[in-house]
């Protein structure tokens, strides 16, 4: 009898790997089956990308940090605790690279000096103007909050993982992650009441519960 599609033992001409499980790819991933990274890759790459761009707002290095975050996964996917998380793993790493860079480029104008070095160009050709303008005031706002608040609200309101979730993306503990949210969302709802094109956004995030 063939091996059914959710089992790892399913044969792969037969089932392609788009309808495994993400558990089913991370543990393929780690036997260092390529054609999971690249099933990876097509399931999340563009939520990936949607988490860095609300992180740093419209930039040309993010489609480099994105690949940098699935190179991440090609090391450590044997690593993974709970492959079935794997969602939450990625966009916690997305935010957490993105807080990275943003250290390093506020390092670098410290030390030499504000005007002394380029930051990259925001990427050209963003699809929708009010999409890009409610971008580019979340990220004002989202630079105004501290560093965990600011990731523990983008993974529950940006992209709506639970706070179960958020707690494993950042690798805190649920009550942490719960208090982590109930800060970032204060912040940034009180700032967004003053930014227009975030007017639609913020009954959003006003209506929910953390």
């Amino acid at each position: 009898m063939a091996a059914p599609a959710h089992s790892p033992s399913a044969n792969v001409r037969q089932f392609p790997k788009e309808r495994y499980s993400d558990a089913e790819l991370v543990e393929a991933l780690a036997r260092g089956d390529g054609d999971a990274l690249r099933a990876i890759w097509r399931r999340y790459a563009k939520a990936v990308r949607a988490t860095l761009l609300a992180a740093m707002g419209p930039d040309a290095a993010i489609e480099d940090l994105t690949q940098e975050v699935f190179l991440g996964l090609y090391r450590r996917a044997h690593q993974l605790r709970d492959p079935k998380a794997l969602r939450p793993y990625l966009l916690g790493s997305a935010v957490r690279i993105a807080a990275f860079e943003c250290r390093s480029r506020a390092r670098r104008r410290r030390r030499y000096g504000l005007h002394a070095m380029e930051e990259p160009q925001p990427a050209v050709g963003h699809p929708d103007v009010e999409e890009r303008d409610a971008v580019r005031a979340l990220q004002r706002i989202l630079d105004s909050v501290p560093e965990r608040p600011r990731m523990a609200f983008l993974l529950r309101y940006v992209q709506d993982l639970t706070p179960r979730d958020v707690a494993d993306a950042l690798e805190i503990s649920e009550t942490t992650a719960k208090r982590a949210i109930a800060r970032g969302r204060k912040r940034v709802t009180t700032l967004a009441a003053r930014e227009p094109a975030l007017r639609d956004y913020l009954r959003e995030w006003e209506g929910r519960t953390t």
